[in-house]
């Protein structure tokens, strides 16, 4: 951030004037050594405090308002260095950090003086606009917060570097370069287009590049969110706020903005850098007036540029057009204006200009230069070679044909995306309140009705409108929109057999990801491998991606083996073509974290889970959904390695990441809630995990209706937190309902369906309701010994169920035989398995006469269960009373009485009244 002697200029001159009458103003300046580019400047301040009539929404002196900070003072972390400059709203200051764990700058940007309300507004939309914007190209936010006095504050990347103009100036850029650095500002813009965020004040300082050439936006502080309509206070401050040399005629209007809005001010930085001159040299100067009419060429106005002549043509057209004065006549998106300079980079027709045959062929032969040449020596040496040259030229206009379409596609594209955006257009729909969602509703609804005629334009949008649907948490409507968007790729009329397969990969994930039927999502995956292997190289990314979606989806159904070898073979490709560091690498090493966890390492799985975090908060930062998935994953890995406070807080950090990245009611949060319930519930808070629970599940119900495949997991759940609790008559409906919910959705045998019905028989044999747990005990018995083959801990919780069943059925010989069949662990480090063994030989034990096994298997399960749960823990209750048991039965009472007395108070308040478990603790003599 620069300048900072410029800006205490403009403040100190503003303070000068600001109480003179108007007609005295521009003569004290004049006096005072401005000059009129200044004067402009502090014009535009004198106006906006006008309209304001606030104190704190312009630039102080020094001696006047201010705010509550100033340098040398420490805020949080943070000290403050020295100011950057100074904004309608605030002040911005460079910041160090000073807690001691690691060196830090920052830029924190305040409040200055006393603000009004509308003020408040700005900081926190800023802040959560921000939250939500990750790109390379755009100052991220960091933190923020509330000053001791209560201001807000934010925190944002410091960015050291100048603004685009200087840059240009200062490194002597020629034009090639200038327009290249000017294509990737327009990739940060359109990214946040992309988000339904208007910038609303472009401008030369709010675009600083850095030293290696990088470009990175600032202040959003006057951004609108196209998906609300804001209050006409904060339209009003919004106005006053902007910077009028560069704003819109709709801005200086006060109209709604669109993204038309921020072409417009891209147009003008465009036109500085081309001609190396101010769009606006003085209060009298209407250069911007002129360009919107399309009445003066920034080729007629170069300053002492080198390459004044070559603006002529193509360069004049697209600064016309992007600065055009009517909106609808500008280009719809900032994509549309870096795809025509992109074209005139490329010596390729721009869309700018009319389109004529000799405009067509100049092109073409500066495109071909050197053919043309060659075909002229060949003309002259030999007739006989004039056919290769109506070839060439026939696979020229072949090319030029082919790059038409596909400039006529994304052009077609991005009007319709603009036309959509309108939804959002407050005159338009002055009644309601439009959301990001009621925006791509709008899409979905128009594309067949608006795309008949362009089959290639539909299949795009219906791809990109299927993973907006997904990333915003709705999968039902992303599964419809990709079978349709691969259905239109796979058309003759299109036939983009890659673009089919990447459609069928996400639609694999969101199969996955939601509960579908595992052999969908299998079968979309594998279809997508089948079309890669066919036009994609064995080694490319599109490769890596089918065998990483396949590897996802054998992970969910437990298929680890076949999984890992996939994920592998996608891990090396990623690493080879794009490095260690990349989100595509990220993802694979998260998704080979699941396969470690699912195996029974999950010290091993945060390892990995680690990596990928470090990765991803390298490239995105903490606030972004990819973060987000893998800090899910990591704390569950922490809590099924041990670690289960730490895992606690961070699926807490999840679910308020959640909310702040989807809003409360999505899917995305009822997973959270779920997550965090499952971690509760593994801490022994039974009643805490179930309210979590309880949430999920009224969040699926809102969303997806009762009784949708959804809800079968927070049901199974809250069935489970019941059961542990002793309440095995309310948990028992509840797993009924998960069970019929999935084998409505799943394959029959599936993973899932097992999970399900080993948890039935659980409860079914806590009731004693042995007729009917017994034959589904012996069927999941058998469909997991077939699934698994081996040894495996799934195998050994239905044998674990099986024996306590026939000990209920006083059936001890064949609950013998089960329990000497019992899968066992093979790592004696498996806490889980090692404890589920030796609470089932504890039990068996203790309906047995040998009193010395019993006291022997009963105190190996108690040290098992306190190493695995705790020494608070409800779970270790049983424990202790068949330990207790066996104290008592080898004439130990003393120990046992001691023993009950530690178990008793967790059995009082950890589970119901009507618990047997809790009722045998409290009749213990």
């Amino acid at each position: 951030m620069s300048t900072p002697d410029h800006a205490t200029n403009v403040r100190h001159l503003f303070a000068q004037v600001r109480d003179l009458p108007n007609c005295a103003r521009h003569a004290r300046l004049r006096e005072l050594g401005a000059d009129p580019l200044v004067i402009a400047e502090v014009d535009a301040w004198l106006a906006a405090d006008a309209a304001t009539s606030a104190l704190d929404g312009v630039p102080g002196d020094g001696e006047g308002v201010r705010s509550e900070l100033r340098a040398g003072d420490e805020l949080g972390a943070w000290r403050l260095v020295h100011e950057l400059g100074a904004g309608g709203m605030g002040a911005v200051y460079l910041a160090e950090r000073v807690d001691g764990h690691f060196e830090q700058q920052a830029a924190i940007k305040l409040i200055r003086g006393i603000p009004a309300p509308e003020t408040f507004v700005h900081f926190a939309r800023e802040r959560q606009i921000l939250a939500s914007l990750r790109h390379p190209g755009i100052a991220r936010l960091l933190d923020g917060g509330a000053t001791p006095g209560g201001q807000p504050y934010l925190v944002m990347e410091y960015v050291d570097g100048l603004p685009v103009d200087a840059y240009c100036r200062q490194r002597g850029l020629d034009l090639a370069a200038r327009l290249r650095l000017f294509l990737r500002i327009c990739d940060a813009v359109q990214y946040a287009h992309a988000r339904f965020v208007v910038h609303c004040d472009l401008k030369p300082s709010n675009v600083l590049v850095r030293d290696d050439g990088h470009p990175v936006l600032l202040d959003f502080g006057v951004a609108r969110a196209l998906d609300r309509v804001p209050s006409a206070s904060e339209a009003r401050s919004v106005s006053a706020w902007i910077t009028p040399r560069y704003a819109s005629p709709e801005q200086l209007r006060r109209e709604p903005v669109s993204t038309a809005s921020d072409v417009f001010s891209l147009g003008l930085i465009l036109f500085e850098l081309l001609t190396g001159r101010s769009a606006r040299l003085d209060t009298d100067d209407h250069t911007i007036t002129l360009l919107g009419r399309a009445a003066v060429r920034p080729s007629e106005l170069a300053g002492e540029v080198v390459w004044g002549g070559r603006l002529r043509g193509d360069l004049d057209a697209i600064v016309q057009r992007a600065t055009a004065a009517n909106a609808s006549d500008r280009y719809e998106s900032a994509e549309a204006l870096a795809t025509d300079i992109e074209r005139h980079l490329a010596h390729r027709p721009v869309l700018a200009r009319t389109s004529s045959v000799a405009y067509r062929g100049s092109r073409l032969l500066r495109r071909r230069w050197p053919i043309a040449v060659a075909g002229a020596v060949l003309l002259a040496s030999a007739a006989v070679f004039t056919w290769r040259l109506a070839a060439e030229r026939d696979r020229a206009l072949v090319a030029e044909r082919e790059a038409t379409v596909q400039a006529a596609t994304a052009e077609r594209v991005s009007a319709f995306l603009v036309s959509v955006f309108n939804v959002s257009n407050p005159k338009l729909n002055a009644a309601r309140e439009i959301s990001a969602r009621a925006v791509l509703d709008e899409g979905a609804a128009r594309i067949e009705s608006e795309l008949v005629d362009a089959p290639r334009v539909k299949a795009k949008l219906l791809d990109v409108l299927a993973s907006a649907y997904r990333s915003v948490g709705e999968p039902t409507r992303a599964v419809a929109l990709f079978r349709q968007a691969i259905e239109a790729y796979s058309s003759p009329a299109v036939d983009l057999p890659l673009a089919a397969a990447a459609a069928w990969s996400q639609l694999a994930v969101v199969y996955s990801n939601n509960k579908y039927a595992a052999s969908d999502a299998q079968a979309a995956a594998r279809e997508s491998l089948r079309l890669r292997e066919q036009h994609a190289g064995a080694d490319s990314l599109d490769m890596a991606d089918a065998l990483n979606t396949l590897g996802v989806v054998l992970e969910a159904d437990d298929r680890f083996d076949e999984a890992e070898a996939l994920l592998r073979r996608a891990m090396a490709i990623r690493r080879a073509r794009l490095g260690d560091a990349s989100l595509q690498v990220a993802t694979t090493t998260h998704n080979l974290a699941l396969v470690v966890d699912g195996r029974g390492d999950p010290a091993g799985a945060a390892k990995l889970f680690e990596e990928a975090l470090a990765i991803k908060r390298a490239a995105v930062g903490e606030h972004h959904p990819d973060y987000q998935s893998s800090l899910a994953n990591y704390a569950n890995a922490l809590g099924h390695s041990g670690r289960r406070e730490e895992a606690a807080v961070a699926l807490q950090r999840n679910l308020e990441l959640a909310v702040e990245l989807y809003g409360a009611d999505s899917h995305h949060v009822a997973i959270a809630h779920n997550e965090l319930g499952s971690m509760l519930h593994d801490l022994g808070r039974f009643g805490a995990a179930a309210d979590e629970y309880r949430s999920a599940l009224a969040l699926r119900e809102r969303i997806d209706g009762k009784g949708s495949a959804n809800t079968a997991l927070p049901l199974n759940n809250l069935a489970s937190a019941y059961e542990d609790m002793g309440d095995i008559d309310a948990a028992l409906p509840l797993f009924r309902e998960s069970l019929a919910l999935r084998r409505s959705t799943q394959d029959p045998g599936s993973a899932m369906i097992l999970r399900a019905e080993n948890n039935l028989a659980r409860a079914l044999t806590g009731l004693d309701q042995l007729d009917e747990a017994l034959p589904l005990i012996e069927s999941v018995s058998a469909a997991l010994r077939a699934r698994h083959r081996e040894a495996h801990i799934n195998t050994a919780r239905i044998e674990a169920i099986h024996v306590d069943a026939l000990l209920r059925a006083d059936r001890l010989d064949e609950a013998a035989a089960v329990e000497a069949r019992m899968a066992r662990p093979v790592d004696a480090t498996d806490r889980r398995w090692s404890a589920l063994v030796a609470i089932t030989d504890a039990r068996l034990a203790n309906r047995g006469n040998d009193t010395g096994r019993a006291l022997s298997t009963a105190k190996i399960a108690w040290e098992a269960m306190r190493t695995l749960w705790g020494e608070q823990h409800p779970l270790i209750v049983e424990a202790g009373l068949l330990y207790a048991e066996a104290l008592r039965r080898n004439d130990q009472s003393a120990d046992a009485r001691a023993l009950i007395d530690r178990v008793r108070p967790l059995a009082a308040s950890s589970l119901v009244a009507a618990s047997p478990l809790r009722r045998r603790v409290m009749a213990w003599r």
